[in-house]
């Protein structure tokens, strides 16, 4: 496979879950401008890399940005100003990253990549793929819901369209519909229970499956796939590695 600096989801699994850990170690310890300032690099990096529309993924979690800035909002009263806002950027960066690297990865590609990566044992690996792609088994079942709305001919987009025209004399603007704004977040939050149960139960089903097939029989397992770690995949590692030791080192001395 011709693997390119410029796309993620052709990396090998391995890759893209140490990337995910490096970053979930940068916001831990990013607490200054500094150290922010090259988190949120870090996570332009990813995206850049991930050659993904940003719309998809907003529309794959938008009740969990949504938290992510309530959560925010809190902090910002209860904590010092400048320490709410930063741990408002990092929950909404960390949950992009998170959100674009899983998306880039199947189940069988995450299984192997923890595995692998981290010479888990079957049980622990099993837990985590679980935990791991739990949100995005609740984009799919949003996603089936959305297609099966479509099907009996209704808007999956809320009931007012997504722009509207504004006249102004005799010129005509167009601008974003707020009422579809709040159309969609209504509906967002009406089927997120749903969703959210039917993942579940999808995981329950999963965990039940692996454990038939006596997935747990052996301490580690063999990857269906052979993965190999090519020059790219270990030239991003080091990449990310050497930005997360900045940003430690900009949060020491700064």
């Amino acid at each position: 496979m011709n693997r390119r600096f410029s796309v993620l989801r052709s990396y090998d699994p391995r890759t893209k879950l140490h990337i995910l850990l490096m970053y979930l170690v940068v916001t831990a310890v990013a607490w200054n401008a500094p150290a922010m300032a090259l988190s949120v690099l870090i996570a332009a990096l990813v995206i850049y890399m991930s050659r993904e529309s940003l719309r998809p993924v907003v529309s794959m979690s938008l009740l969990l940005l949504l938290l992510d800035i309530i959560i925010g909002v809190v902090c910002m009263i209860a904590m010092p100003f400048k320490y709410g806002f930063y741990t408002t950027v990092k929950l909404l960066l960390l949950t992009f990253v998170y959100l674009l690297i899983m998306k880039s990865m199947k189940p069988g590609e995450l299984l192997d990549g923890l595995a692998l990566g981290f010479g888990l044992r079957a049980k622990t690996t099993k837990v985590l793929l679980i935990i791991l792609d739990f949100i995005p088994k609740v984009y799919r079942e949003k996603k089936r819901g959305r297609k099966a709305q479509k099907a009996r001919g209704i808007s999956p987009d809320g009931i007012y369209s997504r722009r509207v025209f504004v006249r102004i004399g005799n010129k005509s603007f167009r601008q974003p519909d707020v009422r579809h704004v709040f159309s969609r977040i209504r509906q967002e939050a009406l089927l997120a229970i749903p969703n959210v149960k039917y993942a579940f139960t999808r995981s329950k089903r999963q965990s039940e499956a692996m454990t038939r097939r006596q997935y747990l029989s052996t301490i580690r397992r063999n990857p269906v796939y052979e993965l190999k770690l090519t020059t790219v995949d270990k030239v991003s590692t080091i990449i990310y590695m050497i930005l997360m030791l900045v940003t430690i080192a900009f949060t020491c001395f700064f």
